[in-house]
């Protein structure tokens, strides 16, 4: 075991016959498998301390120097590396054509789903987007109940002129949290989530719309909350909620579409220019 160590200890060591500045970026070295600074760099995750970093640098060297050793013994040992050659290079072929596709994608990802196809899909599958949550459109402003001007600020607050609300965020401090995009539906089961200390509202508070609640928290703390809008469990979700998960059914369904357009667009100009024929 002490030989073995030793002479991972002298591979890991043996210097480089090549010039100064790629000797100097050689951090390893194992038989003809080198390490680099650059290699480290790329795949070595942040760390918050010089102590950290160093540990986290030995451990990747040596798993690195472990895994070339490991790679050319089995080169070596193994009787049938064809096989496993042809594998690999399946693979390598198949990575390159995923890639490929992939940036095609990104390139045409706006042009791949447009808006008639969402509102057509919308209207015929309606049934299958029934809710299973209380979604709102609602806009809030939490503040301490002894501001002074609490209640100039609960009236800008319950206008819907753009003015309002700007004054509301640039004349008055001293929010502890406010939420004002009341156009936009929401899932009241994500508030709650992201938002564990806002209060509860009950079946009451939402059972009508255009409404203001009030409510008063132990430290006093005064909560405005305007419903705009409810949905309840069971009602039609509305397109704009839903609209990027028929996006993403649309686009998987017309990346297919796409992919066979150009696998025989690739066929028919190989045929054209002669480089493509079945003997």
């Amino acid at each position: 075991m002490k030989h073995l160590l030793a002479l991972i200890g002298f591979l890991f060591l043996i210097a480089c016959h090549q010039n100064k500045t790629t000797a100097t970026n050689v951090v390893a070295k194992v038989y003809d498998f080198t390490l680099t600074k650059d290699d480290l760099k790329n795949n070595l995750p942040k760390t918050n301390s010089i102590v950290d970093s160093l540990k986290v640098t030995q451990e990747y060297i040596q798993n690195w120097a472990k895994q070339k050793l490991l790679y050319r013994n089995a080169k070596i040992n193994l009787d049938n590396t064809k096989e496993l050659d042809e594998l690999v290079s399946k693979y390598k072929e198949e990575l390159y054509v995923t890639y490929y596709k992939n940036a095609l994608v990104n390139k045409k990802l706006d042009t791949l789903v447009f808006q008639n196809e969402i509102d057509s899909f919308y209207v015929k599958h309606k049934e299958s987007f029934k809710l299973n949550e209380t979604l709102i459109k609602f806009k809030y402003i939490h503040i301490d109940s002894k501001n002074r001007k609490r209640y100039n600020i609960k009236k800008l607050f319950l206008s819907d002129e753009a003015d309002d609300k700007s004054e509301i965020l640039t004349d008055y401090k001293g929010f502890d949290d406010y939420f004002f995009k009341d156009s936009v539906w929401v899932s009241l089961k994500d508030v709650y989530f992201q938002k564990p200390e806002f209060p509860v509202l009950s079946d009451w508070d939402l059972k009508s719309n255009n409404k203001l609640i009030e409510k008063t928290e132990a430290d006093k703390s005064v909560y405005y909350i305007y419903i705009r809008e409810t949905l309840n469990n069971g009602d039609i979700a509305p397109l704009e909620y839903v609209k990027p998960t028929i996006k993403n059914i649309l686009l998987q369904k017309n990346k297919l579409k796409f992919f066979d357009q150009m696998e025989q667009i690739l066929i028919d100009d190989a045929v054209k220019q002669k480089k493509y024929e079945v003997r």
